[in-house]
C-alpha cells in the first residue's frame, strides 16, 4: 500500500461534516447497542487501547471497520470474544490499529472512530459500526458516521465533530496505515501478539484459537 493514496477524497470528506447536519432520510436504525455495552462496558479505555496498561501481554488488532467481509465477522466473533477473556479479566490489554484493506490508507470511518476515541469510547464505536454496514448501502455517508456516533452512550457528538475534523485525529489512522506497512502485513485482518516470550504476527484472518496459542507462547 502507498501512503497517501486517496487522501484529498477521505481529507475532503472530513471538511464536509459539518456540525449539526443530518439531513432528510438519515439512518435511524442503529443497531446492537446493548450487545456492544455488555462486551465493553466497564473496561478502562484510552484512545486505541482497551483494557489494563499494565498488562504483560498486548493484542494488536489489525483491522478496516468500513470492511464488510471478511473484517466485520472477525471483530464481533474473534476479537470480541478477546475482549471478554482477555480485556475484561486484565490477563491482556488490546490496542486497535486501522488496517485500510481498500486502495485508500485512511477511511472516514477509521476517522471517526479515532474522534470517538478521544473520548474513551473508540472501542464502543468501533463495535457498533461493524454491527451496522448495512447502513452505508455501499457508501458511508456523514449521516451514517453521526448516527453511529449517537448510538454510543456518553459520546459529547459536538466535541467527536471537532476531533472528527482535526488533523491530528487524521494522522492518528495514517500511524496505523504506516505501522501496518512495516509488519507487511497481508490485505486481511491480522493480530500481533506481544509479551514476555516475544512477539508474534497472525496474518490472513487468524482463528480464535490460533490467537489463544500464540498468546500462550509469548506469556514467557
Amino acid at each position: 500500500m502507498l501512503l497517501g493514496v486517496g487522501i484529498v477524497a477521505v481529507t475532503a470528506a472530513v471538511i464536509s461534516i459539518a456540525v449539526g447536519e443530518g439531513g432528510p432520510g438519515a439512518p435511524k436504525n442503529v443497531g446492537g447497542v446493548n450487545d456492544v455495552q455488555r462486551i465493553l462496558g466497564g473496561i478502562a479505555q484510552d484512545g486505541d487501547r482497551l483494557g489494563d496498561d499494565d498488562a504483560e501481554i498486548t493484542i494488536s488488532v489489525f483491522n478496516d471497520i468500513q470492511c464488510a467481509d471478511p473484517c466485520a465477522d472477525f471483530q464481533t466473533e474473534t476479537v470480541d470474544r478477546l475482549v471478554e477473556e482477555y480485556a475484561r479479566t486484565g490477563k491482556a490489554k488490546l490496542v486497535f490499529r486501522h488496517f485500510s484493506l481498500a486502495e485508500n490508507d485512511t477511511t472516514v470511518a477509521a476517522i471517526a472512530a479515532e474522534a470517538a476515541g478521544k473520548q474513551a469510547h473508540q472501542w464502543q464505536y468501533i463495535d457498533t459500526f461493524v454491527r451496522n454496514h448495512e447502513l452505508a448501502r455501499g457508501q458511508v455517508s456523514e449521516d451514517v458516521l453521526r448516527e453511529v456516533a449517537e448510538a454510543v452512550p456518553n459520546l459529547e457528538i459536538g466535541q467527536w465533530e471537532e476531533d472528527y475534523e482535526d488533523p491530528d485525529t487524521i494522522e492518528l489512522v495514517r500511524d496505523d496505515a504506516r505501522l501496518g506497512a512495516e509488519l507487511k502485513l497481508t490485505a486481511n485482518p491480522a493480530v500481533v501478539v506481544e509479551g514476555p516470550g516475544g512477539q508474534e504476527e497472525l496474518m490472513d484472518t487468524p482463528t480464535y484459537e490460533e490467537i489463544v496459542a500464540a498468546i500462550e507462547r509469548v506469556s514467557g
